[in-house]
């Protein structure tokens, strides 16, 4: 039963991390598509919104290095002698299901964010 949990943990625990270089990648590109369009000299009121979205991919950084972190100590929690015993299996699981919440969370932050930019830039960048 332990290991059969211990191994199922792990798997999501490897997805999750698979997961954030995916967003890191967009959240890269998109920053690098706003260092694009800033060269083009936009006007005021698009700076600002620029500066916006530069400031909401900024955050989004913080907050897969700070899940990032996470992860990597719940890892520890992960590893099979840290897990001898049911309470340290139940302590892995609770860790686990707050790490689901905060990555379910990023996610769909980052999708609203991914929208609005895609849509800010081709109602006024196409």
């Amino acid at each position: 039963m332990v290991n059969g949990k211990l191994e199922e943990l792990l798997t999501t625990h490897e997805s999750w991390k698979k997961g954030l270089k995916v967003l890191e990648d967009e959240n890269i590109h998109f920053k690098t598509r706003l260092a694009q369009i800033l060269k083009t000299e936009p006007n005021k009121e698009q700076l600002e919104v620029l500066e916006y979205f530069q400031n909401k991919f900024l955050k989004t950084d913080e907050q897969i290095s700070l899940l990032r972190h996470e992860i990597r100590e719940q890892q520890y929690f992960l590893q099979p002698a840290s897990n001898t015993n049911g309470l340290q299996l139940r302590k892995s699981i609770d860790m686990q299901k707050r790490l689901e919440v905060k990555i379910i969370i990023i996610t769909e932050n980052f999708d609203n964010l991914r929208i609005s930019f895609n849509d800010y830039l081709s109602d006024n960048f196409s």
